[in-house]
């Protein structure tokens, strides 16, 4: 079986995407072939084509882009249990053979989970990689609790937005940065004190918090701990050498990926079904243009909330 899909045939800038047609693999007794629906981009969708990751990579080109979709359950192997064809469902794609930017695909049936009614398949395709990376950030060994008090550093991005709900959920109380133009949107999600990252003194204004997590890889690790509570934690996804030297040292210092958190897809599809966990979406695009659309923000074009790829077919 053929599908058209958005691959490169070496890693590189974004130049070397392009619009092909590929055979996909036979399905194994653990995998799924599903019809897409919808898929959301990520940063790490152009950093595993820029080959930032080719370490975790397969060898093979050339390689498909794109990890977190939505779709509609075609086939599965013989011993796959927990989605059954015509299911419709979300996840995401193993780091080592990404692809969801493509009319169909195949991926191991523990990346994949039903689809409510409530959740809309656009909005679905924007949860796995946000919502696990603050699942595994959040509720870790030591969860989030109505007790615990977190700053959430770049609150209205795709990660922090989802962090956010998910720790309002859990009763914990939240404070959080972002942009000027983002105070008020953060505020309305419940965010309180909400801060200005530009403000540099607006660690001293912030009270002790238990956990902080810096999606956006932008806080000063010594700032950082002098914020915490004797006990609290630093939670990072943007690990650079500097940053983990320097945290490490701290003991107080916790590096966390999407895959710690794939298992808890079933929890997360539930809070969203509740409208507990509910992405923004800033801009729908139909897969026809994803290739210039996925250079466009690559290049630095700003879109507030997700960005969706539409394809043909059916909507809820």
């Amino acid at each position: 079986m053929k599908a058209r899909r958005i691959q490169f045939n070496k890693y590189g800038d974004a130049s070397e995407m392009y619009m092909g047609e590929y055979e996909l693999p036979q399905l194994k007794p653990d995998d799924v072939l599903i019809k897409v629906v919808a898929a959301a981009v990520n940063p790490l969708d152009w950093k595993q084509r820029q080959g930032a990751m080719k370490l975790f990579m397969n060898r093979q080109f050339p390689k498909g882009i794109g990890s977190d979709f939505a779709g509609i359950v075609q086939a599965v192997g013989r011993n796959v249990s927990n989605v059954q064809k015509g299911d419709k469902v979300f996840g995401t794609m193993d780091v080592k053979h990404p692809g969801a930017f493509a009319e169909a695909l195949v991926t191991k049936s523990r990346y994949v989970v039903k689809k409510t009614s409530q959740v809309s398949f656009e909005e679905a395709a924007c949860l796995p990689i946000a919502a696990t990376t603050a699942w595994a950030a959040l509720l870790g060994k030591k969860p989030v609790s109505s007790h615990s008090q977190v700053l959430i550093n770049g609150c209205t991005g795709a990660v922090g937005l989802t962090a956010v709900q998910l720790a309002i959920a859990k009763g914990a109380k939240v404070a959080g940065t972002c942009s000027q133009t983002s105070m008020h949107r953060a505020k309305l999600l419940g965010v309180d004190p909400v801060f200005n990252y530009n403000d540099e003194g607006y660690q001293k204004k912030a009270e002790p918090v238990d956990l902080i997590f810096d999606t956006a890889g932008t806080m000063n690790i010594g700032h950082a701990l002098s914020m915490l509570k004797p006990r609290g934690k630093f939670i990072d996804i943007n690990p650079t050498a500097g940053r983990i030297i320097r945290g490490v040292l701290s003991g107080r210092y916790k590096i966390v990926f999407a895959t710690m958190g794939t298992k808890h897809l079933p929890e997360i599809a539930k809070l969203a079904a509740h409208g507990l966990l509910k992405p923004e979406i800033g801009l729908r695009v139909s897969f026809s243009n994803a290739v210039e659309t996925i250079r466009a923000i690559e290049n630095g074009q700003r879109i507030a909330g997700k960005v969706v790829f539409t394809f043909s077919g059916e909507s809820m």
